[in-house]
């Protein structure tokens, strides 16, 4: 199959996400299992690859370029949903898969070039969703838990089969010699302010926090004196290898006050046995699950700080979460294998029409699960 990822954010190596790395991650996947995957995504104006494409573009009069720095071939312009056609002229792929950066001004082209479109469901921000749903009947929809899935449809109507986040366990499983308590990416929605309280509470318990989304000079400089002021904490650059921040990682704090669509960093921790405490928030309860432990995202500081350093101090609790969370990341419904399975069922009973009522999804022990369909995509005779 020929498939067509599409979005109006950035896309690897400009933007570094969790929405990112699992299209990344998905798309390996499918390619070894011998589907053609591209990306179309808009080109953000930071670092010498924003720098070369301004000059190609002007001296070619070219509004969209494409390469292959992930790896497959990806199409970059500064308004990619303004050049559908263009891209569309020079390959047609089989499907589109919209998600991100108002997914639906996005695929109204799609829609309008006649090509099977399905938009991918990555958070609840539905007023960033670029138009209204019941203006695009002729949609599908993914979602990235059962969170996503079930907010949509309480809100739209239409129900989203599901496709978890997919992991390839090789790219985070390390050995581990933990020396740090680890929270990614500081920022005021991800909990940055708990998680100085947590620190401060702890000051025998040394914390590492991991740059995520990108920062500006200032916010940069913000978070670098608020961890100056505290000495048992150290900010960290980002990476593309998880792996060297999960070896030193005893447990992984998650306090985000955000609706998180699932925490992907808690499956990537789970490979390595490393068990989580995170907020209560969106599909963080999905992603952690026994693995850890799902605390109030308004409990008190002093409330995480206890949970902090039971896992720290306490070795037969750590044990205890430790050895769920490495059962927990073998469970069926993460297997990439039967995610990619269960995708392309999706996507060509989607693309042939009339059998939308066999979408499914996988369940904990690995079996497929009928799913009501969406309005989008049942039959008139459904």
């Amino acid at each position: 199959m020929k498939i067509l990822f599409a979005t109006g954010h950035g896309y690897l190596p400009q933007r570094v996400g969790g929405s990112e790395s699992s299209s990344h991650e998905l798309i390996l996947a499918l390619q070894e299992a011998g589907h053609d995957c591209s990306v179309l995504a808009q080109l953000q104006g930071n670092g010498w690859l924003a720098l070369r494409n301004r000059v190609v573009m002007k001296l070619m009069r070219r509004p969209l370029l494409s390469d292959r720095m992930p790896g497959y071939q990806v199409s970059r312009a500064w308004f990619p949903h303004l050049h559908v056609d263009r891209l569309l002229r020079r390959s047609r792929p089989d499907v589109a898969l919209v998600q991100s950066g108002e997914p639906l001004r996005m695929a109204r082209g799609f829609v309008e070039a006649g090509l099977p479109t399905m938009v991918y469901l990555r958070d609840v921000e539905f007023h960033e969703l670029g138009g209204d749903p019941a203006d695009f009947p002729a949609l599908g929809y993914l979602a990235n838990s059962r969170f996503v899935a079930q907010r949509f449809q309480a809100t739209f109507g239409p129900s989203p089969t599901v496709i978890r986040p997919l992991f390839r366990a090789a790219r985070y499983t390390t050995a581990v010699q933990p020396r740090q308590v680890t929270f990614i990416n500081p920022h005021a929605v991800k909990g940055a302010d708990l998680a100085f309280a947590i620190a401060r509470l702890c000051p025998e318990i040394p914390f590492c926090f991991v740059e995520g989304w990108p920062m500006n000079g200032q916010e940069r400089r913000d978070l670098e004196q608020r961890v100056a002021a505290h000495p048992n904490v150290r900010l960290q650059d980002r990476t593309h290898d998880m792996r060297e921040i999960y070896a030193a990682t005893r447990c992984l704090l998650i306090p985000s006050q955000w609706e998180e669509a699932w925490g992907r960093v808690a499956t990537e921790a789970h490979f390595s046995g490393i068990p989580a405490i995170a907020s209560n928030r969106g599909g963080l309860p999905e992603a952690v699950g026994p693995g850890g432990l799902v605390l109030a995202h308004d409990a008190p500081a002093e409330t995480w700080a206890e949970a902090v350093r039971s896992f720290w101090s306490d070795d037969g609790a750590y044990d205890e979460a430790s050895a769920a969370a490495l059962v927990y990341a073998r469970r069926p419904e993460i297997d990439p294998k039967r995610q990619i399975e269960n995708l392309i069922m999706t996507l060509n009973t989607f693309i042939g029409g009339g059998h939308a009522g066999k979408l499914r999804e996988m369940n904990e022990d690995g079996e497929f699960a009928y799913t009501q369909p969406s309005a989008a995509l049942r039959g008139s005779g459904d």
